[in-house]
């Protein structure tokens, strides 16, 4: 009997772990392997690529990302080989397990960690005894109650899912997803996490000797899956320096992180002895106003917050990604804006803006009544409305956040909006990107499928329309975009023919070059030249130095015909 695991993963630099695990934990009992794939591949040539494996068994994760997607390769699958068994997994099913099983055409679900749960079913299946019951699996006839949980301890004594040699060659292009504990201890009314029943923790052998192995491969990304990964002091503080100590170039680590709990020496000792651009922190702030965290249950002390990431901030050290989340009971627009506002303030590199999701199985989704929510009924089932913040407010939101990523997030813009923030838009963080979310409706702007050139050009305009002119710093951003000459700029005002006859003269002056330790084909072929009065340009020049880019702006006077 053959099995094949597979998933649809949201990107192809994302791997699953979740397959690699599963895969470990069975390869030496059953004829079985795996395969990836993304949501945007063709589903009918997944469907083929699969069948051509002639699998009697298909195992497949399903995720938020991924629901709508899987249901339908289901369908062509089930069109095509009647008779394969179908076993779903992964936190979209585990929950709700009647509703696959009753909606989609599947043989079994598993609910909660698999890794050995999965062998004791395909057993089953091979002994044709496919209505055996086993704790966290559903069929037709038994929907379990359980959501299994693996031992860890005999997890580590599999071969480590993090060094197989098909995935050797593949590390330096995709993400590594890392896991040193699985649970998570709050109660977040709208996270899966909150259902799972205390934390677990890897052992630190096994956990540092992973992590050894991936720092001497050709990794560039980590990302490590805790829920709140500095929940344990001691723990935190083992990998952060090891880390540290074995720190490789070219390689980044991602955490998600309780801001609270973190401590003064903590932070200090990663402000005097970590690297720079080594790690991220994902900060899960959600909302400021306190009515709204007691009612999801989400504990936070938002002044220590605020006191702990500035101090990370402070040490530049540790790239900072802050979270929000649109829509929580009691949060208003005009509260919402208030959390915006708040969070935007600390100056993070990143502000995510989400809208929340009624995911199956969370106790939000089931009191969604009680706050008045309305949601969409397919995945990702975000809402629509609640008794607090009405669609068009959302809506309106939703224009924001639009703004927010390109012209924040991005980071393209830098001197410009922060120029804007500390003049026309000091401390109103959300009305700038409210105020351009609205201008990009207002004049039927995409929000898809523009060049790098439409963007300041849009901004630009704009500016304008509020009556600010910073020309010249969006000059500045966009060339700080490039790291050589861009073909053109994002508002010409030389035709290509006085440009190039410009850029020739310049290259001819001897003093001028020589002033500014410069050579003719620097000037014609890494020089960008822009307009700025009748016989006056500003010159934009890209030098390369120390494995660095250097731009020089110059002003150059001089009459052209």
């Amino acid at each position: 009997m053959k099995t094949v695991l597979t998933t649809l993963n949201a990107k192809y630099i994302h791997t699953s772990l979740a397959l690699r695990w599963l895969y470990v934990a069975n390869k030496d009992q059953f004829d079985i392997d795996f395969v990836e794939y993304t949501i945007k591949e063709k589903l009918e040539t997944v469907a083929t690529e699969l069948l051509v494996q002639e699998p009697d068994v298909l195992g497949i994760g399903v995720y938020i990302w991924n629901v709508e997607q899987t249901r339908e390769l289901i369908s062509i699958l089930k069109g095509r080989k009647p008779n394969l068994i179908i076993i779903l997994g992964g936190p979209e099913v585990t929950y709700e397990p009647e509703f696959f099983l009753d909606n989609w055409s599947v043989d079994y679900i598993i609910s909660g960690e698999g890794e050995f749960v999965l062998g004791e079913l395909l057993s089953v299946i091979e002994q044709g005894n496919k209505d055996a019951i086993i704790e966290g699996v559903s069929n037709k006839q038994h929907i379990s109650k359980v959501i299994v949980q693996a031992d860890l301890e005999k997890l580590v004594q599999l071969t480590s899912p993090y060094s197989l040699e098909r995935d050797r060659d593949e590390l330096k292009n995709r993400m590594v997803y890392f896991e040193t504990s699985r649970g998570c201890p709050y109660q977040c009314q709208y996270c899966l996490s909150s259902l799972e029943k205390g934390v677990r923790y890897f052992s630190m052998d096994y956990t540092l000797g992973n992590l050894g192995y991936l720092i001497n491969s050709d990794a560039k990304q980590i990302k490590f899956l805790d829920r709140t990964f500095n929940l344990n002091k001691e723990h935190t503080y083992s990998i952060f320096n090891f880390l540290i100590k074995n720190h490789r170039e070219n390689l980044s680590c991602q955490f998600e992180i309780y801001a609270d709990l973190l401590k003064e020496d903590m932070i200090d000792y990663l402000n005097t002895n970590l690297p720079g651009k080594y790690f991220r922190f994902e900060v899960g702030i959600q909302s400021t106003y306190e009515p709204t965290n007691i009612a999801v249950r989400r504990k936070q002390n938002f002044p220590l917050l605020y006191d702990n990431v500035k101090k990370l901030m402070d040490g530049e050290r540790i790239d900072l990604h802050l979270d929000l989340i649109a829509g929580l009971p009691y949060e208003s627009l005009d509260r919402f804006v208030k959390s915006f506002n708040d969070v935007f303030s600390l100056g993070a590199k990143e502000v995510q803006l989400g809208f929340l999701k009624m995911l199956r199985g969370t106790n939000l989704r089931k009191n969604a009544a009680q706050y008045g929510y309305e949601y969409e009924a397919k995945a990702p089932y975000e809402i629509k409305y609640n008794a607090d913040i009405s669609e068009e407010d959302l809506g309106r939101i939703h224009e924001a956040e639009h703004a927010l990523e390109k012209f924040w997030n991005s980071g393209r813009f830098s001197l410009t909006m922060n120029t804007l923030f500390d003049n026309e838009y000091k401390g109103r963080y959300f009305e700038l990107f409210d105020e351009i979310g609205q201008y990009y409706k207002s004049h039927n702007l995409p929000h898809r499928g523009y060049q790098l050139e439409d963007l300041f050009r849009y901004l630009h305009s704009f500016l304008l329309s509020k009556g600010i002119d910073l020309f010249n710093l969006l000059r500045q951003d966009y060339y700080n975009n490039f790291t050589r000459r861009p073909q053109g700029f994002w508002e010409e005002q030389i035709d290509k023919k006085k440009r190039k006859q410009l850029l020739y003269q310049i290259g001819q002056d001897k003093d001028f070059l020589k002033k500014y330790n410069l050579t003719r084909n620097i000037i014609e072929k890494q020089t960008a030249v822009d307009y700025i009065s009748e016989n006056t340009f500003l010159l934009t020049i890209f030098l390369l130095k120390n494995d660095k880019i250097d731009r020089l702006s110059v002003q150059y006077v001089k009459c052209v015909d």
